[in-house]
């Protein structure tokens, strides 16, 4: 018991702390937009293209593509009308300055300290929406922070971040590629887990219900060294597929393209062949299953997604 004050102290103390840092990075991510559009308007000359085809947005014909990819890269708050598992996605390619990369690249990295900060919060208290939070974010704005941060702050509330969108980097490529194709992926996360694994998640679940209690027994059955699977379906996600100069050390890559891609350009400089991506579709369920999946289809724990690994001879 003498020990628990201490410990308190402590943690209130590093919860202080990492507001702090989370504060910091937030405002410092701020200050690059800022920049950033400066900069993007000093670069008018140079090559750019957006796709207009954006469900959430509505953008005025007489929007430029680099007004469009500005508001998408600041857009670090839910819409109204978005899901809460809704990301923002939008294809495009911005020719820059290196002024403008290296903005970009600077934001990059306090996005990450951003992300860093907010895990390492959640790591202490996994509530970090809690009102006590709010209020005290509120208290840090309006004593520390210039009034355009401490505004829009108060004006999204806390809860209204949308976290990936503040923490997904923006895709600066070191030269210009010849050709760009975007696609929508359609993938699914594999985690491999043991059976004493797959337990102690079942049992984090309602272990009265008896659909729990089933699947609790089913597990008792398989031997303790047989791995299981948690499979998740990802949502659809943009893939740029590029193909750079010969003289680049890999000639076709592919990159994460939710966002636009940023390279070096100088004015007069041809933009690259691309192809928009197609409407998003679902995946298709009906697909016939590779030769090579090992997974059995049916959910051996559907409580946790978990799958039976199939024997192949």
């Amino acid at each position: 018991m003498k020990n628990e004050a201490p410990l308190l102290k402590t943690t209130t103390c590093s919860i202080a702390l990492l507001r702090r840092q989370i504060m910091d990075a937030f405002e410092a991510m701020l200050f690059s937009l800022d920049k950033l559009g400066d900069a993007l308007i000093q670069d008018n000359h140079l090559m750019a293209w957006v796709s207009d085809g954006i469900d959430l947005f509505n953008f005025p014909e007489a929007y430029t593509s680099r007004e469009k990819a500005l508001h998408i890269l600041s857009q670090y708050e839910y819409l109204p009308s978005q899901a809460p598992r809704e990301i923002i996605v939008c294809a495009g390619f911005i020719g820059a300055s290196q002024h403008t990369l290296d903005i970009v690249c600077q934001l990059n990295l306090e996005k990450d300290e951003f992300k860093q900060a907010i895990l390492a919060l959640k790591k202490i208290n996994p509530n970090i929406y809690h009102n006590e939070l709010t209020q005290t974010f509120d208290s840090l704005l309006a004593h520390k922070r210039d009034l355009s941060t401490a505004n829009q702050l108060q004006k999204m509330g806390l809860a209204r971040l949308h976290l990936k969108q503040c923490y997904r980097k923006i895709p600066v490529l070191s030269s210009t590629p010849l050709k760009i194709s975007w696609t929508w992926a359609n993938t699914r996360s594999i985690k491999k887990i043991s059976v004493l694994e797959a337990e102690k998640l079942l049992r984090k679940r309602n272990i009265l219900d008896e659909g729990i209690i089933l699947q609790v027994k089913k597990l008792s059955h398989l031997a303790q060294d047989e791995p299981l699977a948690i499979v998740q379906d990802l949502a659809p996600h943009l893939r740029a597929n590029l193909v750079m100069d010969a003289n680049q050390p890999k000639e076709r890559i592919m990159v994460k393209g939710p966002v636009p891609l940023f390279f070096p350009a100088t004015a007069n400089q041809a933009c690259p062949e691309f192809k928009p991506p197609k409407q998003k579709t679902a995946k298709d369920k009906a697909r016939v299953i590779r030769n090579d999946v090992r997974l059995d289809p049916v959910p051996f724990l559907p409580a946790i997604r978990a799958h039976r690994y199939l024997n192949i001879s």
